[in-house]
């Protein structure tokens, strides 16, 4: 006779699930313990959640908020109302840098990050704002910055001290010639005089460049910049520039877009960017060429390519342009190309490069346009 074993249902195992009261409190925890502010918003625009970060952050209460509106509690209102809408429609944004203005009138840089949030059983989209305080991390990176900056200006003042000695021995023995011509009885060979002369001249030049080239650099950080016509500026600049590139054979083009609408800038400074880059075109271009300023604008930015038809640069030296003290020129200090790039990040621009030996070299700048969003 067989036996079977006979078989015992195990018993089912106690629900897991977390009581509804229990989860939310589990999760309103949760956020209260987060370094950055959420709100979670309907797609009516009302939050429905307002963490204790977010009230931190901005000064305001959950029904303080719902009565101003969240987009109001930002410098750009428009652009926290486009974030929103577009996680409302299910695109999550990347983090955006805007000010905040708190409930007592102060201004905060914040990272703001919309996403979409689907209710589990709801077609009803929701959004989740989040918001993380960068004015801690802003001001580590000014002092890493000006920190940086020290450093830099102590070597240029050691850079600018050695180059200094080449013209000033170059003068003192022009000066000691033109001296002996004077002092000769019948009064000196005039073209030599004139050589000394014109040959003083151009090292005084190239000592009041270095100057300003140092100064430039140091006074940087404190750029005032004001609202200028960008193309204005640029046929202002060209009337100006005009008589030298015709001297060396050059011609200048310059062809825009209108309007290019107006870009703040500190006029002097960005005028020595130009002629910076004006300077190296006309040494590209030893027998002559053409020299072209290509300006256009969109909603947000203002772009300008500066291109010369000259000799090209090796695509080795490409990576080091910027740096500072390198230079391709053995009279060279290195100093052009790099208070260039400082000139137009002070500006909150960016320049970029592009040559092609034999064909000549585009710099493009790209500026924002004053008082755009975005």
């Amino acid at each position: 006779m067989s036996h079977h074993a006979e078989l015992e249902t195990p018993p089912l195992p106690a629900s897991s699930a977390v009581p509804s009261q229990e989860a939310e409190a589990l999760l309103a925890e949760v956020l209260a313990q987060l370094t950055e502010g959420v709100a979670i918003l309907t797609a009516e625009g009302s939050i429905v959640s307002w963490n204790p970060r977010a009230a931190q952050l901005t000064g305001y209460t959950l029904a303080e908020v719902n009565a101003v509106g969240l987009a109001r509690l930002f410098d750009q209102p428009q652009v926290a109302t486009r974030l929103v809408q577009e996680a409302l429609a299910g695109t999550p944004t990347v983090g955006e840098r805007l000010l905040l203005v708190r409930a007592d009138g102060r201004r905060l840089p914040v990272s703001i990050r919309c996403s979409p949030l689907r209710q589990l059983g709801s077609s009803q989209r929701q959004a989740v704002v989040v918001l993380r305080d960068l004015s801690e991390l802003e001001a580590l990176h000014r002092r890493m910055v000006q920190s940086e900056r020290l450093s830099l200006l102590g070597r240029l003042a050691g850079a600018v001290t050695h180059e200094i000695r080449t013209p000033l021995t170059a003068i003192f023995l022009h000066a000691d010639l033109l001296e002996d011509e004077v002092r000769r009885p019948d009064g000196g060979d005039r073209q030599r005089i004139l050589d000394s002369l014109a040959a003083i001249k151009e090292e005084v030049t190239r000592l009041y460049d270095l100057a300003q080239q140092y100064l430039s650099l140091a006074r940087l950080p404190e750029l005032p910049r004001e609202p200028v016509d960008f193309a204005a500026y640029l046929q202002a600049f060209c009337r100006e520039l005009q008589p030298r590139l015709a001297e060396r054979g050059v011609v200048l083009r310059l062809e825009s877009d209108a309007p290019l609408g107006t870009v703040a800038l500190h006029g002097s400074s960005f005028r020595r960017l130009l002629l910076n880059l004006s300077h190296n075109a006309l040494e590209a271009m030893p027998q002559g060429g053409t020299l072209s300023l290509r300006a256009w604008a969109t909603a947000t930015h203002v772009f300008l390519a500066i291109s010369d038809s000259g000799c090209g640069i090796p695509p080795e030296h490409l990576p080091l342009l910027f740096s500072p003290f390198h230079s391709t020129k053995p009279e060279g200090t290195g100093l052009g190309l790099y208070l260039v790039r400082e000139i137009i990040r002070a500006h909150g621009g960016e320049i970029e490069v592009a040559s092609t030996l034999g064909v000549g070299t585009t710099f493009t700048l790209r500026l924002p346009r004053h008082g755009a969003g975005g």
